[in-house]
């Protein structure tokens, strides 16, 4: 892998991570499970990030050819899903939770549930929208199967690291404190401003070639 593939390999990583955000579920998982016994806590963190992966794997791998059912281009989801992540990282930039993860009525709802681990703490709390967009668009490029290969992995890293953060969810809560986890929060949240606007270009450009050619013009 030459610097150039490194880097990009990396700004993806980061990206997944940024999305996915497994320190934002922390506080997430803490008020979901706070009724819960010592035993279904801990199974919550692995099954969790089980679920998640799978739900990325499959956007990654079936994803466009959903897009194709539905008659949506790869530049179109670029540009909704930049919006949505635009979104997410404005809301996050101010360190409040986004209704794009999810809404107050399903925070409701989900506290009466006897497993978390799936909805909401899979999906859409760390596998969301933005998160699902991302794996959707990347497997829209010319990948060679290692390429494809370094994705799936990339995405289990940061998968992992979900497990390992919901697993110490306390201790971390504890370490940061509120205006630790709030610093944090509005991090992610300016690199998934970054994200959005980078996915938001690359489809505009896409399905309006023309601007490009005006804009090089201009320059």
């Amino acid at each position: 892998m030459d610097p150039q593939e490194l880097t990009a390999y990396l700004a993806f990583i980061v990206s997944v991570f940024a999305l996915m955000n497994p320190l934002a579920a922390v506080p997430i998982y803490l008020g979901l499970t706070a009724d819960l016994d010592l035993e279904q806590r801990r199974r919550i963190p692995f099954r969790t990030a089980l679920a998640a992966f799978l739900i990325m794997v499959i956007a990654f791998i079936a994803g466009e050819t959903i897009l194709m059912m539905f008659s949506v281009s790869i530049p179109a989801l670029r540009i909704a899903g930049g919006i949505v992540i635009l979104t997410m990282g404005w809301s996050m930039l101010q360190a409040k939770p986004s209704r794009t993860r999810q809404t107050n009525e399903e925070a409701q709802e989900d506290t009466n549930r006897d497993s978390i681990a799936i909805i909401p703490m899979a999906i859409p709390v760390t596998a969301g929208p933005g998160a699902i967009s991302l794996m959707v668009v990347a497997a829209s490029y010319p990948n060679p199967i290692e390429g494809q290969i370094a994705i799936v992995v990339a995405v289990l890293f940061v998968c992992v690291l979900l497990w390992l953060f919901l697993k110490s969810a306390t201790a971390i809560s504890r370490m940061l404190g509120k205006t630790g986890m709030n610093v944090v929060t509005r991090i992610m949240g300016l690199l998934m401003l970054g994200v959005g606007i980078e996915f938001m270009a690359q489809g505009i450009g896409e399905m309006f070639p023309g601007l490009l050619v005006v804009g090089n013009a201009a320059n």
